[in-house]
């Protein structure tokens, strides 16, 4: 009976950290289907590249800062398209849409670390390549 207790004890106590182990290495990819699903960049982006809080605040801050830079572009090719703007005025403001995505993403790159932000150069910059211009990219892709 002592030895059926014993060998139970240890078979619980291997079968507990077997689950947290696989708990603790598995939480990362969980966040980052999580933050898919909800379509949160931010949460994929510090989740992904395992940005401390300095790095993920700097580029948070660069994010705000561009954001209203995204806007101004976005505004200008509405209203090219409302008024029927010839198509080599809308491909113009297209193209400094993309370039300055492209200067975004490129300055958020160079906060992490250089493998990191060769990963994401590589899996951002795809998107801004054939990007349709009818909303913001998101982790799927443009819209």
């Amino acid at each position: 009976m002592k030895n059926l207790l014993l060998t139970l004890g240890l078979a619980l106590a291997l079968g507990a950290a077997s689950f947290g182990t696989f708990y603790l290495l598995n939480r990362e990819p969980a966040a980052l289907r999580e933050a898919a699903r909800e379509g949160d960049a931010k949460l994929w982006l510090r989740t992904e590249f395992h940005l401390d809080e300095a790095r993920f605040a700097a580029i948070e801050s660069l994010h705000e800062q561009y954001l209203r830079v995204c806007a101004g572009h976005c505004a200008a090719i509405m209203a090219a398209q409302r008024r029927q703007a010839p198509s080599a005025e809308i491909a113009a403001l297209e193209a400094t849409c993309v370039r300055s995505m492209t200067d975004h993403f490129h300055r958020v790159a160079a906060l992490m670390p250089p493998a990191d932000g060769a990963r994401y150069l590589a899996i951002v910059l795809p998107r801004v390549a054939d990007y349709d211009h009818r909303g913001a990219p998101t982790l799927e892709g443009s819209h």
